[in-house]
């Protein structure tokens, strides 16, 4: 089984305007949506669409989950999450504008977990997760939960022997990085915060992923933007190329590109097949203006033009 772990899921307001943001100035929406937010929700949003079983669990506060529910089931995501008593399901602002030059995010930090129901939680998953299972984390916890806790949580999931995928920042992501997951996804700066000093041009960032070559971590993947990613495996480091789309939203992108990995993975994929399909995934993703759909004829045709080198 696959289960999708989102430790605080958020509602997206999607707000499109015209023209381009500009601060002093009166901007008139003209059009506003909902959709599923916070991370691994959209991973499963991806293995639903794709027809492969998977569960979304993790904690949802009790305001508001009515909405996040009736998201999650219109995509047809199973869904298993621990209700926490007394807190509310944050919001996060994507606004949209007319530049395709990205999207803006405003989010808020998500509810108090308690002792007690992170204790709930990590029986919940203790009990449920087989070996050869696929787990994976993505997005950080609300910033009120310590990081130490997050990496017990990841300490215990990888003790059951199953393929653990983590998408995490900060201190989150360094937390992961000590437990060596199955596979692990920083962003461009996420990756520089890591390694603690610039990283101005691709070189500089294939130079830095030497020091992270390890047989303990099967996929370390660095995903660079518009530069496509950078991907280590077995010693060997490849530079992926996205193919150019016209860009509508970016929010999701890379949530999605975990969603394509792990299908990958499901599919047992080879490396530049799983590559391409993450890949195409996450572009067209990007041409739409949800912050989770895609179109699947569309990833057909976008795989052909993704380029994997291997370096």
């Amino acid at each position: 089984m696959i289960y999708t772990v989102t430790l605080n899921p958020a509602i997206d307001r999607i707000v499109h305007i015209p023209g381009e943001l500009t601060r002093g100035q009166n901007h008139r929406s003209t059009a506003t949506s909902f959709d599923i937010g916070g991370k691994a929700t959209h991973v499963s949003v991806v293995l639903s669409s794709l027809n492969i079983a998977n569960i979304a669990t993790g904690f949802m506060g009790e305001g508001r989950q009515d909405v996040l529910i009736d998201l999650l089931e219109k995509k047809e995501v199973c869904h298993d999450f621990l209700t926490l008593p007394n807190e509310e399901v944050r919001e996060s602002i994507v606004i949209v504008d007319e530049t395709n030059k990205g999207s803006y995010m405003i989010t808020e930090k998500g509810p108090n977990v308690s002792p007690n129901m992170l204790q709930q939680f990590k029986e919940k998953l203790q009990t449920t997760i087989q070996k050869n299972d696929i787990v994976v984390f993505a997005g950080n916890p609300s910033t009120q939960m310590d990081p130490k806790d997050y990496r017990e949580v990841l300490e215990m999931i990888k003790s059951k022997h199953c393929r653990l995928v983590v998408d995490a920042s900060d201190r989150y992501l360094q937390e992961a990085l000590a437990v060596k997951p199955y596979l692990l996804k920083p962003n461009q700066y996420e990756f520089k915060e890591l390694i603690g000093k610039p990283l101005n041009t691709l070189e500089d960032y294939i130079h830095a992923a030497f020091h992270f070559m390890c047989d303990d971590i099967e996929y370390f993947f660095i995903s660079l933007g518009k530069e496509g990613s950078l991907l280590l495996h077995h010693q060997e480091i490849y530079h992926i190329i996205p193919p150019t789309v016209k860009q509508v939203n970016d929010t999701g992108c890379g949530d999605v590109f975990i969603g394509g990995l792990v299908y990958s993975i499901a599919q047992k994929f080879s490396v530049e097949k799983m590559c391409r399909f993450a890949t195409a995934i996450s572009a067209s993703k990007a041409t739409q203006h949800s912050s989770s759909d895609f179109e699947l004829e569309q990833v057909q045709a976008l795989m052909e033009k993704v380029k994997v080198n291997q370096l």
